[in-house]
């Protein structure tokens, strides 16, 4: 864990952004734009520890690296990559995104709409799916 985790990160489900498509089709004509963020936002603490419980593991975050420390070792890692011609896993900007306030707002509560998961389900959803569940032989698209 790099930082003290009292950041906060805002994130979508992409059942519950489809949901929105969706349900956006009875809008009116004319022209709508949205910010699309599942509520509330969660703390890095509190999104490490229900990861953690998901997978099983105790709640508790234990070692903590400060943020300076932890970001010049992504400056060693961005070093590495570059001598190597690989991407890595960790880079400086990495842990800056990590550690850095990644909170939206959004109206879309405006519209009537009420996400089909609510945020707690999908992010366990995702764990499992993820890190819990074999999924070979299906098909993967790679990004980055």
């Amino acid at each position: 864990m790099v930082g003290n985790g009292e950041n906060r990160k805002s994130m979508a489900y992409v059942e519950n952004v489809t949901a929105f498509i969706e349900f956006s089709m009875k809008f009116e004509p004319g022209v709508h734009v949205y910010n699309f963020v599942d509520k509330p936002d969660f703390t890095m603490n509190s999104l490490v520890a229900r990861v953690r419980k998901i997978l099983g593991r105790p709640a508790r975050l234990g070692m903590r690296l400060p943020f300076f420390p932890g970001y010049m070792i992504g400056k060693v890692f961005d070093l590495v990559a570059l001598v190597s011609g690989k991407n890595l896993a960790i880079s400086s900007i990495r842990v800056k995104k990590f550690c850095a306030d990644s909170v939206y707002g959004t109206s879309i509560s405006n519209t009537g709409f009420v996400s089909p998961v609510p945020l707690e389900n999908a992010l366990e959803q995702t764990v499992r799916y993820e890190f819990m569940e074999s999924h070979d032989g299906e098909d993967v698209f790679y990004t980055e």
